[in-house]
């Protein structure tokens, strides 16, 4: 009972998470982040907002924002309560908790003060934390089935620390070209946005061959197989999703396109942190003896 109450509560934690996100686009691409005036959190002196369309759609952010914020101390207190023996599942619920927090309190000071682009654009950043977080937690918690017992894995699944540096750099790198992206799109620096151009493409080469290492050596464990083939369909998909924004730019579909290259930038940045967890874990098994040593080994009396 206490296992499924957790495992909801991930999920639950993960689907806010992404209509954060969803809400952010929104603001943004409408410009409606001041239609609530300089007030938080009133809305022009009123906890319920005009009838105006873009005093709605910040409304909107702001108690999504909110209810985020109160699923995930929920979630939290919930782990730490029923989840004593799992520190790992405790940690990603707290740093959910904390970036949450923190991106809803910069979301707030954005609105009564004026923030720079650099702080707006780490407030996206931070609701990226929050989401990956989110996720990661809901994939361990599904693969753990049991947060009672835990059955190490054997040493044939052991990964090299090659493979995971590699992914642990992929991931990071990710968050820089993403940090640098929402930059770019508060400033429209023509230097930033070629310094992007040249970030994403570094990214497209690092991500594939993440992926790829992870299909051809490690084909003979299941989740690291899978997750190369993940992070590889996000990674293709994501600067497609970026010609679409622009190919729609003015259209009928102008909210489209930005939603989904967030949706992809967000699940290929959660699916990279927690490849990155399962690689780390899997690097720390003790190395198994080789074939060749244990042919030549000599019998004992």
């Amino acid at each position: 009972m206490k296992y499924k109450v957790l495992k909801w509560l991930s999920y639950a934690s993960c689907l806010i998470m992404l209509l954060v996100s969803f809400n952010g686009v929104v603001v943004t691409r409408t410009g409606s982040g001041l239609e609530c005036g300089r007030e938080f959190p009133l809305c022009h002196g009123k906890f319920v907002p005009g009838t105006t369309i873009g005093s709605l759609i910040e409304y909107t952010h702001r108690l999504t924002a909110g209810i985020a914020g109160i699923i995930a101390l929920v979630t939290l207190v919930a782990f730490l309560i029923w989840a004593r023996k799992r520190r790992d599942f405790q940690i990603y619920a707290a740093i959910m908790a904390f970036f949450v927090i923190v991106q809803a309190v910069m979301g707030a000071l954005a609105v009564v003060f004026s923030q720079s682009a650099p702080i707006m654009a780490l407030h996206f950043g931070f609701a990226l934390i929050a989401f990956a977080s989110a996720l990661v937690l809901a994939l361990s918690v599904r693969r753990a089935g049991n947060l009672e017992r835990y059955q190490a894995p054997p040493e044939t699944q052991r990964v090299s620390k090659r493979t995971r540096n590699l992914t642990i750099f992929s991931a990071v790198f990710t968050y820089v070209v993403v940090y640098t992206g929402a930059l770019v799109s508060h400033t429209e620096l023509a230097k930033a946005s070629v310094a992007l151009h040249i970030a994403s493409a570094l990214l497209l080469l690092l991500v594939l061959m993440v992926g790829h290492m992870a299909i051809r050596n490690y084909s003979h464990i299941p989740d690291i197989r899978k997750l190369g083939i993940i992070v590889i369909v996000l990674m293709i998909a994501l600067p497609l999703s970026g010609v679409l924004n622009l190919v729609v730019l003015g259209s009928e579909y102008y909210m489209f396109a930005p939603m989904l290259h967030t949706l992809i930038t967000d699940f290929l940045f959660a699916f990279l942190c927690f490849m990155s967890i399962r690689t780390w874990e899997l690097s720390r098994l003790p190395a198994g003896e080789s074939k060749s040593a244990r042919v030549n080994k000599p019998a004992q009396a």
